[in-house]
């Protein structure tokens, strides 16, 4: 089982839960999540068969012929549509998981609710992007919730001070944005400079996508109405599309959407850079509304009020605004609360050092990985994790 303490050299039974993996993140993440745990570890891979784009089929199976020590399990009973969003009743999957007896589970899952009755420690694969900053795509953390955002356990004033120390060696990206003045991005944008400017990143919708059952609203449509109705007199929605909506989405209804709420609402234009347009957004809006959208990232970064329609938790230092009645009422009355600056930067430097990793990185080991878990706070990673993201180009993405 894992402790607290430094982990046991004794080999685990590892094992990975994936009713919701894509063909991408099987080949450029979780791939090699198994190959790092296989090497120490008795690893179990549980996953149903491609449906939906999920799941695993003949291009995945090609990936890992050579894992013959890994015990691969096909969920393809007739109900394993179920496994995507609620397979809190499928008492086979449970009594199948008590059988293998995990000390770890790792999961692509958006299903939360059967993962919290398995056995043993588990967590979540989890995207690591934090904008402003830049990270690769394929870097993940590994997290208790799934859209838990903020939060940080409980550290030393000495590995506070560390922290804020790591964090002005980006402070430059997350200050700036290099998006040019708010009264020329405006007019850019075809926005009213004496409007109040309310920003709203939308969330990504695709039959591929089953993490649209923790939103606030049934889709981004619903989103749009919800939030407009509740605007001041005389503010503008200004939307965000998400980048993978405009590559794969039917995005009709969010176009009916806003046509509806004529001047009252905008479509901002995408950028070359994909989220880019969002950051710029976040840097300039008087307040913006996200649901689950890493997008709050921003805000905290460039100080902009932040509402979140969201079950899961946020950082306090984030001071997000639940209600969208006290938020309105402090932007008009000129004293909407803000992330605490210092307290951003400490955990921007928190996530990227402590928490942010690539799977691919040639020199994981599955001891790594467990140490992540066991120790949510190690500064031993710190130094070697900064030397690696300046490597690969932390930056401003703009």
């Amino acid at each position: 089982m894992i402790q607290t303490s430094p982990p046991s050299p004794a080999r685990l039974r590892v094992m990975f839960y994936l009713p919701v993996v894509t063909p991408w993140w099987f080949a450029n993440i979780v791939v090699h999540l198994i190959r790092v745990m296989a090497r120490d570890h008795d690893v179990h891979v549980l996953v149903p068969p491609l449906w939906r784009g999920t799941g695993m089929g003949p291009d995945q199976l090609a990936l890992v012929d050579d894992l013959t020590h890994v015990q691969w399990h096909l969920l393809d009973g007739p109900d394993h549509p179920r496994l995507r969003d609620d397979a809190s009743g499928e008492d086979d999957l449970f009594e199948f998981v008590a059988a293998i007896e995990p000390d770890l589970t790792l999961c692509r899952s958006a299903d939360i609710k059967s993962p919290a009755h398995f056995p043993g420690v588990v967590r979540y694969i989890m995207e690591s992007a934090a904008p402003p900053l830049e990270t690769a795509p394929a870097w993940v953390s590994l997290t208790q919730g799934l859209f838990d955002y903020g939060v940080m356990p409980e550290i030393t004033q000495t590995q506070a001070a560390r922290l804020d120390a790591f964090a002005t060696t980006f402070d430059y990206a997350l200050s700036t944005g290099g998006f040019g003045s708010r009264a020329s991005w405006l007019e850019a944008n075809g926005l009213d400079k004496d409007a109040m400017i309310i920003g709203l990143p939308l969330e990504y919708e695709h039959e591929e996508n089953f993490f649209g059952q923790h939103h606030r609203y049934p889709d981004n449509p619903s989103l749009i109405a919800g939030v407009a109705d509740a605007l001041p007199d005389g503010a503008v929605l200004a939307v965000t599309n998400h980048p993978l909506n405009e590559l794969y989405g039917d995005n009709s209804g969010i176009e009916a959407a806003l046509e509806g709420l004529g001047s009252r609402a905008a479509m901002l234009p995408s950028t070359s850079h994909a989220g880019s347009a969002t950051l710029a957004l976040a840097k300039h809006c008087d307040g913006m509304i996200v649901g689950n959208s890493k997008s709050w990232s921003a805000c905290a970064a460039y100080g902009t009020p932040l509402m979140r329609l969201s079950g899961f938790a946020t950082g306090g230092w984030a001071n997000a605004y639940t209600s969208l009645d006290a938020f309105f009422a402090d932007l008009e009355r000129g004293a909407a609360i803000t992330a605490d600056p210092a307290k951003a930067r400490r955990w921007f430097a928190y996530h990227l050092l402590d928490q942010a990793f690539d799977p691919a990185d040639p020199s994981l080991q599955a001891s790594d990985i467990i140490n992540r878990i066991a120790k949510p706070v190690d500064p031993a990673r710190w130094v070697p994790a900064l030397s690696r993201h300046h490597s690969q180009g932390l930056e401003q993405a703009a």
